[in-house]
């Protein structure tokens, strides 16, 4: 493994550790959690397929974020993957195609692979109900950020304050 592909692993890594502090933190209130949880009933898959594939499409949407950032000339690298607030990593819509790019070496945690997989599948679903339950997916990650923010009175909230919560 070149050290570039090293580099990009643990980017990968550090974007996925985020997604999940994210949503660690979120679940620290437990009506809120259950207000979540609760969501996903009316979907076509369990509650924790659900929250894996949401944490998931969390930390694909900071990689993706990532490579904008690298495509302007900024890379951002884990430091500044720290500093991006939860209202940036929200606040665009990237085509869900654009989410994968890169993506198929990345992943060397199966669990995860298999997470990135699926939403990639769903990309490519029956007309509409792919695109429909990555627009749920996605509507679920903006009410958790969403809510952190209020929780902690900071519209602009970073990834690192939130991992700081964790106390890590």
């Amino acid at each position: 493994m070149t050290d570039s592909a090293g580099a990009a692993d643990r980017f990968w890594e550090a974007c996925v550790a985020y997604g999940d502090a994210v949503f660690d933190v979120h679940d620290q209130v437990a009506w809120q959690r259950d207000r979540r949880t609760e969501m996903y009933e009316g979907w076509r898959m369990t509650a924790p397929m659900a929250d894996r594939l949401s944490r998931t499409l969390l930390a694909l949407r900071l990689y993706a974020l990532s490579l904008d950032d690298a495509a302007a000339g900024r890379p951002l690298g884990e430091g500044g993957l720290a500093e991006v607030t939860l209202a940036r990593a929200v606040a665009e819509r990237p085509w869900p195609y654009e989410l994968f790019a890169g993506l198929d070496a990345l992943t060397p945690d199966a669990p995860r692979a298999a997470d990135v997989n699926t939403l990639r599948l769903l990309t490519y679903d029956e007309v509409g109900r792919g695109a429909h339950t990555l627009a749920r997916l996605d509507a679920g990650i903006r009410t958790v950020t969403g809510r952190l923010t209020e929780r902690y009175r900071n519209p602009g909230l970073t990834l690192r304050e939130v991992r700081l919560v964790l106390g890590g």
